[in-house]
């Protein structure tokens, strides 16, 4: 069953608009001072269940006659509602000169609602015709992923229009962040350099496995920053003061605050009022205009803050979906969202048998002691790392060991050389939160995103310093041929394509016919046999020590998906 609400025309036969609403939803209809007695519109605020928010819905008939006058009072309800949160607004626009590829139109009332919709980062959905070759009614929407699945279907009963259909995927209120992170300007360091510097490590670790090491170094770790360093919420309720926000401005704010006060009191008269709302208005655009100017002229030194900016000036952000189930039903939860995402990530690997390889190619049995893990090797990499990385599942983060950087790299070479030898790799080096990147497409398509691993940092550095016995090994005994240029020291996509134009304008100047086949391996790294690659290090003569380590590496590893602090099962 449904409601209706509707507003008809006046003094005139047809025209109109009307919205069914099921009895299930909650809904009312939003009155709107301009235009509301020439505009055939239509508004109403649909209320959200649970921590869903409201969306304003709209519908509108605008005759192909319509004045340039109404068409305004029509850009002046658009543009005041173009600020909710969730808006979709559908109708017959009649606007049959714009083509909607291009963005442009003929004439000049068209043209000026493209300007409309521009202003007011609106997004129009309908890409087919609806009526005869012309596209007349259209779907706006102010979050592009909130309008899917939208279809043309064939007209009812004696319409010369087609019918649209499409689905409105909500997305819950923005939910108040429990993650919990390092407040590091109030730690404590120097305490903290001292908590673990006093450690004796040779002796606390000697006897022990790799794993019994690399929990006791873990451990005492964590114990020593839970001591001197406090945590914070990392997106509390009221969020973080604008940066230009500065006291003066809200010290100005204070003064119009009052002023308001004092004038609905009688204290002050309304041009006295106005005129401190201009002043802090003006201050605080000044105040805007400087931020974003430093913000600019400093980009060189901080992208990020940069970046930051601009990504929350955008109206569409990248959130992560809703989903779409199999059976068609929208998923909004982050846990959901989180598991069904985790179960398609990990539907697309391809399984790899499981054993070591039998390496029967490699003549060297052990790594000799020239080859071992210094101190002075785990500093180098220490001192590399990007402080403003996010930690792994192991809660190292990067900013901690760099500013530990004389402390820890003794128990880490420790640890290390451990793991090389041995071929024993820490659980927590195996395993990954992976945080969904949208990619292109459909958000509700979880093969639309891109899983992103943040893995141990620690872990991270004795790949890398796997990988640089590994590539010593091989740039010794020549083994990768000039023909490589990816992952290669000083070659890339660059130097390949330099190469390849030279080999093919070569043999064009000779008159030689040339043909050009492209392959594009379709989510490569996924699937790859790991099988494959460390029997190719066994035939290259690598030691056994490391291509054990490597296939360990690669074997029995974990991941779970995060979406926003929800995170999957293993």
């Amino acid at each position: 069953m449904c409601q209706q609400t509707s507003q008809d025309r006046q003094g005139k036969k047809g025209g109109g608009v009307a919205l069914y609403i099921k009895n299930v939803h909650t809904w009312t209809e939003v009155e709107m001072n301009v235009g509301d007695s020439c505009v055939e519109s239509l508004w109403v605020k649909l209320k959200g269940v649970k921590n869903e928010g409201d969306i304003m819905l709209g519908v509108y008939y605008r005759p192909p006659s319509q004045v340039e006058e109404v068409d305004e009072a029509f850009f002046k309800q658009l543009t005041k509602l173009s600020k909710a949160q969730d808006l979709v607004v559908m109708g017959d626009f009649n606007y049959p000169d714009i083509c909607w590829e291009t963005n442009t139109a003929r004439h000049r009332l068209s043209n000026k609602f493209l300007d409309c919709i521009g202003d007011n980062f609106l997004f129009q959905k309908v890409e087919k015709a609806t009526r005869g070759e012309a596209v007349l009614d259209l779907v706006l929407t102010n979050r592009e992923e909130l309008v899917e699945n939208l279809k043309v279907e064939d007209s009812i009963g004696d319409s010369d229009h087609e019918i649209i259909e499409f689905m409105i995927l909500r997305k819950g209120r923005r939910e108040t962040s429990t993650i919990e992170v390092m407040d590091f300007r109030k730690a404590d360091f120097d305490k903290l350099r001292e908590l673990v510097g006093k450690v004796p490590w040779e002796a606390r670790l000697k006897g022990k496995t790799t794993e019994e090491s690399w929990k006791y170094f873990k451990g005492t770790l964590l114990r020593a920053q839970k001591q001197t360093i406090p945590l914070c919420r990392k997106d509390r309720k009221y969020g973080k003061r604008p940066a230009w926000l500065n006291k003066e401005i809200l010290h100005d704010l204070k003064i119009k605050k009052e002023s308001y006060k004092k004038w609905k009191l009688g204290q002050l008269t309304k041009d006295e009022y106005r005129q401190a709302t201009r002043e802090c208005r003006g201050k605080i655009r000044k105040a805007k205009a400087q931020n974003e100017i430093k913000l600019a002229t400093g980009i060189k030194g901080n992208k990020k803050t940069f970046y930051k900016y601009i990504k929350s000036k955008r109206k569409t952000k990248d959130r992560v979906g809703p989903l779409l189930s199999e059976e068609g039903e929208a998923v909004t939860g982050n846990l959901e969202m989180a598991e069904m995402l985790n179960d398609f990530f990990v539907s697309v690997f391809t399984e790899k048998s499981g054993g070591v390889p039998n390496v029967v190619n490699t003549s060297r049995e052990r790594v000799s002691l020239e080859d071992r893990i210094h101190k002075e090797q785990v500093k180098n990499h220490l001192g590399k790392l990007d402080v403003s990385k996010s930690p792994g599942p192991d809660e190292m983060h990067p900013r901690i060991l760099k500013e530990l950087i004389e402390e820890v790299s003794e128990p880490l070479a420790m640890i290390f050389e451990k793991s090389w030898q041995t071929g024993e790799i820490p659980e927590d080096w195996k395993r990954a939160n992976i945080v969904p990147i949208y990619k292109k497409g459909n958000k509700n398509n979880p093969g639309n995103y891109r899983p992103v691993s943040l893995t141990s940092v620690p872990g991270k550095i004795m790949e890398q310093v796997i990988k640089e016995i590994i590539c010593k090994h091989l740039e010794g005994n020549k083994v990768i041929g000039n023909s490589q240029h990816g992952f290669v020291k000083n070659k890339s996509c660059q130097t390949n394509l330099i190469a390849f134009f030279d080999k093919i304008t070569s043999l064009v100047d000779k008159g030689e016919a040339v043909d050009v086949i492209y392959l594009d391996f379709s989510k490569a790294f996924d699937t790859v046999s790991h099988d494959i690659l460390i029997d190719k290090l066994g035939k290259y003569n690598l030691d056994r020590a490391t291509i054990r380590w490597v296939h360990n590496w690669l074997d029995n590893r974990s991941q779970r998906v995060v979406v926003n602090g929800s995170k999957s099962c293993w």
